[in-house]
């Protein structure tokens, strides 16, 4: 741990963790000195980025690869109106940044799948889940069994959520909680809702249990499962132990087959489509746009490249080659007019 002197203005900034009995300098300066990464910058991972950034957790990862969608609005509080189209990961940066000049943070508009799991959670001492789904959060983790990090799990939908906190070598993990269950396409927050107020409540105890690791104290979570019923008002909390056959913690960590050699397209929430390429790779905005025939308009940044089809069809490009397609009917069609952009 770095050798951490609080100075005047922290101690003014932070003065009421301080005051909590639990919370002395000490453990103050190990918040400040804890990396966390946050995958996904939605529902959850609004509240969660809020409070890890006000209590002064020293370094903020944030994982996301998608656009903010008037949809969003609603539950997502790091976002305004005038932040519609644009990145995730670097608009959450951007408005979050201002609020506390001690935190780091580092964005990444990236889709988080099994080939770049392990190095987009390297370094970094807790990760928090803000993701809706179960096929990105298997790739979380694996590789936070393989990195030895502390995962705080969250699930949210309708009025429900449920929480955990798995601690490599010590715990259980997420795939002795959920066995095969695999994604369906009737359970998303856009065919049944979500209310913010258990996003809030859900994000909340992650981030207690985030404190609770980073100051070297026991999760309240590790080994249990908390289901929560924000419409009745009522928490249940169940002990969970690790599966012996599990095949990600239990026995000798075998990596899945990478996706190393596909386009990964996942429809998001909104609707849209989200395009991963297989390799990341610096997207040059600028060229892209010139090669563009003359009918198409487009919006460059520093941080997106949008592409406004004569058809309509809606293509916003992310640094990284990461990209959300609007305005097509399919997930073919969205890799289609990808590639045509590309020229790959």
């Amino acid at each position: 741990m770095i050798n951490l002197v609080l100075t005047s203005d922290q101690r003014t900034r932070y003065s009421r963790m301080l005051a909590l009995p639990n919370v002395d300098e000490q453990a103050m300066k190990s918040i400040l000195d804890t990396h966390v990464t946050v995958v996904g910058a939605g529902g959850l991972g609004s509240p969660i980025l809020r409070l890890l950034t006000a209590i002064g957790f020293g370094t903020i990862r944030v994982i996301d690869h998608d656009i903010v969608d008037l949809s969003n609005l609603q539950r997502q509080t790091i976002y305004n109106t005038d932040d519609i189209g644009t990145p995730k990961a670097e608009t959450a940066v951007s408005n979050l940044a201002p609020m506390n000049p001690d935190v780091v943070f580092e964005p990444y508009s990236v889709t988080i799948r099994e080939d770049n799991a392990s190095d987009l959670l390297g370094g970094t001492d807790i990760i928090l889940d803000g993701l809706d789904s179960i096929k990105a959060r298997r790739a979380v983790n694996r590789a936070s069994q393989e990195l030895h990090i502390p995962y705080v799990y969250a699930g949210a939908i309708q009025h429900y959520a449920n929480i955990s906190t798995f601690i490599p070598g010590e715990t259980g993990c997420l795939h002795c909680l959920l066995g095969d269950t695999q994604d369906t396409s009737e359970m998303t927050c856009e065919n049944v809702g979500v209310t913010p107020t258990i996003l809030s409540l859900a994000a909340s105890i992650e981030v207690q249990e985030a404190i609770m690791i980073s100051t070297q104290k026991e999760p309240s979570l590790a080994n249990h499962l908390l289901h929560m019923d924000i419409n009745q008002l009522s928490f249940d909390r169940f002990a969970i132990h690790r599966n012996e056959d599990c095949p990600v913690c239990s026995k000798k960590l075998s990596k899945e087959p990478a996706e190393e050699d596909d386009f990964m397209v996942t429809i998001l929430c909104t609707g849209s489509f989200s395009i991963s390429p297989p390799t990341r790779r610096k997207i040059d905005f600028n060229a892209v746009a010139k090669k563009l025939p003359a009918a198409y308009k487009s919006v460059v940044t520093e941080a997106f490249l949008k592409i406004i089809k004569d058809d309509g069809i809606t293509i916003t490009l992310l640094p990284k080659g990461n990209a959300v397609v609007e305005g097509v009917t399919s997930a073919k069609q969205a890799l289609h007019d990808y590639k045509q952009i590309l020229d790959v």
